[in-house]
């Protein structure tokens, strides 16, 4: 009897008799409640951690992925500086292909003995009036002789090398070309003016000169063939107490933007 009232003894049943109570209440289904709320308390621990986890994968992919980005976007930066050049060559290309088609079906077209001719360098910034040429002695060129763009005036041969030659624009200061009007043959002297601009001088104040007019060479000249277009009456820039007539001339022709040219051989 000594040995049930032992400490012993009293945990070993306290310990059974919790063991047929949780059996009782899990028959009965009373520790459900209690199973569950087991179960969901790790979700919330979960959910912070997936809160604090997400951002912080979120930004270490994204600085992962950076230096890709920044890597395509070089590539794509290299690739669209390529395909412009090629439209810069392509522009010129084409360009240089529709002028040299309309100088070509002038050339055809033409009864004059025409010399084609690229010109090698010219002066944008207008401190020379000169052009250099890639034909010369070789190709029949000779001192004097016309030189043409798109059928009108724009320059003549100044010097003349074996296979290269130099032309001096006609709107320099110094040119001085006999001319009249196509109309009616009205006389004048088409002289090159400070800014590359011309003007056809020494006409009578009695003759009939409309803006528009056609201005030609008047072939005195015999280097220089008659009837050359030279280009349009513009503005007079005369008084009616002048001696003799002044009018501007227009060309549609950019003297300093050609590339090829033709010099009329005699």
């Amino acid at each position: 009897m000594r040995f049930i009232y032992s400490k012993t003894f009293l945990a070993f049943a306290s310990v059974l008799f919790l063991i047929v109570i949780g059996l009782v209440m899990q028959a009965k289904g009373w520790l459900q409640p209690i199973e569950y709320a087991l179960l969901q308390a790790p979700r919330p621990v979960s959910n912070v951690v997936k809160s604090i986890a997400s951002p912080i994968h979120t930004v270490a992919s994204t600085l992962g992925s950076l230096r890709g980005i920044v890597r395509e976007n070089g590539v794509l930066r290299n690739q669209v500086a390529q395909l412009q050049q090629q439209q810069v060559q392509f522009d010129k290309y084409k360009n240089d292909n529709d002028i040299l088609r309309d100088e070509l079906k002038f050339k055809a077209q033409s009864k004059q003995q025409l010399e084609s001719c690229t010109v090698l360098s010219i002066d944008p910034q207008e401190l020379s009036d000169a052009m250099v040429l890639s034909c010369g002695k070789e190709q029949g060129i000779q001192e004097g002789q016309a030189v043409i763009s798109q059928g009108y005036l724009i320059a003549k041969i100044a010097y003349v090398g074996s296979f290269t030659s130099t032309a001096i624009l006609i709107s320099n200061a110094q040119s001085s070309i006999d001319a009249h009007l196509s109309k009616n043959n009205t006389e004048g002297v088409v002289k090159g003016s400070f800014g590359s601009g011309m003007v056809f001088d020494l006409v009578s104040q009695n003759a009939d000169v409309q803006s528009g007019d056609l201005v030609v060479t008047a072939g005195i000249n015999p280097r220089i063939p008659k009837d050359i277009l030279i280009g349009q009456i513009g503005s007079v820039l005369s008084g009616s107490n002048d001696l003799f007539k002044k009018m501007s001339i227009t060309s549609p022709v950019r003297q300093r933007s050609v590339e090829f040219v033709f010099v009329v051989k005699q």
